[in-house]
Formats: C-alpha cells, structure tokens, sequence
C-alpha cells in the first residue's frame, strides 16, 4: 500500500513540473513572439515591415491568439496606408501572400480586391471582396459588400444576379484550406 501510495506521489510531482515546464515553455514563446513583433513594428518602411510579419506568420502558425490579434491590427493598419498611397502592386503582393499562409484572414482580401479593382482586374477583385465578405464581420464584411456590389453591378449591367456564385465559390475555396 505504501508503495502504491509513493508511486502515486511521485508520479502526481512528475505531472505538476510537467505542467508547469509547459507553462514556462508557453510564457518563454510569449515573449519571444511579443518582443519579436515590436521589433518589426520599429522597422519605418512598411513593405519591409509586412515581409516580417509575413515570415513570422509563415513561422509562427502556433502564435497565441491574443498575439496573432496583435499582429493582425497592425497588418491592416499598413495595408490602409498603402491603399491611400495608392500603391496597388505592393497592396496586392503582400495581400496575396499573406492569405496563401492565412486564407481565412478575410481583412486581408479586402485591401487585395481595392488593389485589384485599380488594376483592373474585376473578375479577382470580385472574388477576393467575396472572400472578405465571407470570412469576415462587422466593418470589413460591410465594405467587402459594398465594393462587390458596386463592381458586380459594373460588370452586369446594373444587376446583381448571378452575384450569389461568386459568393458559393468564395465559400466553396475557404473551405478547400
């Protein structure tokens, strides 16, 4: 009986420094990712400052969600700046690789529809607005909806039927991933 009891013991003070390396190992990539990420928010040219993100999104797939939030904000907030420079190809480059690695981050086919909307390329631009709509809520599905819209009606003739296809294979795609 003492013997189950010791083992027991021993075996349950095993588990807590388990627990508790885990712990340690989760706080210790925390901060890595943390200081990590206000090292790239230093960088003052925003096309190099998102490859960095980009590379810690492709490295980093694990990154605690509040983190990733994080991430996420400052991401859109360089994409809005390059959307008012109106510097489509850089919008449009960073947008396509950034969903190849996250295709459900919707903020981002929002941003790639605008640049490729300005370079003409209605039929994607409508596709990525469909995928902000449909991977997205609140403000960002709002002005994905608007610039389908507005697009779909340009290239329709004024109709948005036939719209809701766009809108299945949108749907259709994010769920391939």
């Amino acid at each position: 009986m003492r013997l189950i009891s010791s083992t027991a013991l021993i075996f349950a003070l095993e588990l807590s420094v388990v627990r508790s390396q885990d712990s340690t190992l989760d706080e210790i990539k925390y901060k890595e990712d943390y200081d990590r990420i206000e090292t790239i928010k230093r960088v003052t040219d925003i096309v190099k400052r998102d490859d960095r993100m980009i590379a810690m999104y492709r490295e980093r797939p694990d990154m605690d969600d509040k983190l990733r939030v994080y991430l996420d904000n400052l991401f859109v907030r360089d994409q809005e700046s390059l959307m008012k420079q109106q510097n489509w190809a850089a919008l449009n480059g960073l947008c396509e690789r950034v969903t190849k690695i996250r295709p459900r981050f919707g903020e981002a086919y929002l941003y790639q529809g605008v640049a490729l909307k300005n370079e003409k390329k209605n039929q994607e631009a409508m596709a990525a607005f469909a995928r902000c709509y449909v991977s997205t809520t609140g403000q960002f599905q709002k002005r994905a909806k608007q610039q389908l819209d507005v697009l779909y009606r340009a290239e329709s003739g004024g109709s948005l039927i036939g719209q809701e296809k766009i809108i299945k294979q949108a749907v259709k795609d994010l769920n391939s991933h």
